[in-house]
């Protein structure tokens, strides 16, 4: 499927600063998701290019270790390869400021645990937008999400 490009250029404004979560990497991996063709935009046409830099968080790098770990060394060499090519994307540590706004987010909203701990990565680190391909999470988490804006990839398939 193609992406809106304009609405995602919209989206994610050249600059920002976005933070990645699993789905939406995965869904740049995997290539054959829904969500893959805005997924791609955002890594090469984003990240790969320098239009924007990226913030990926450890917990988020777990996660995608998690499959390849099961499927032998050579999958792992190449998720920790992808992680490596992307000079424009941070990983981020699980400091206590993060793991508290998570807390907070996970108290409030009900949102998952790993899920609050990448959206407080997220904010303690300043992000713009948080690209997603995640359709669980809570409609509440937008309003303490102010500073952040969350844009639902799945939102550009066309």
């Amino acid at each position: 499927m193609t992406p809106d490009y304009r609405r995602l250029e919209v989206a994610v404004p050249a600059e920002a600063l976005i933070a990645l979560d699993a789905s939406t990497t995965l869904a740049y991996l995997a290539g054959t998701e829904a969500a893959s063709a805005a997924a791609t935009w955002i890594f090469d046409g984003c990240l790969a290019t320098g239009r924007n830099t990226g913030v990926l968080s450890t917990l988020t790098a777990a996660e995608l270790l998690v499959r390849p770990f099961r499927a032998g060394d050579a999958s792992v060499a190449s998720v920790e390869g992808f992680l490596r090519f992307f000079a424009s994307i941070r990983l981020a540590e699980v400091t206590y400021s993060v793991a508290r706004t998570a807390a907070r987010l996970r108290a409030v909203t009900g949102i998952s645990m790993p899920d609050a701990i990448v959206v407080g990565t997220a904010i303690e680190l300043g992000a713009d937008i948080i690209a997603t391909n995640d359709r669980g999470w809570p409609a509440g988490l937008a309003g303490e999400v102010r500073t952040l804006r969350i844009v639902q990839l799945g939102d550009f398939a066309a």
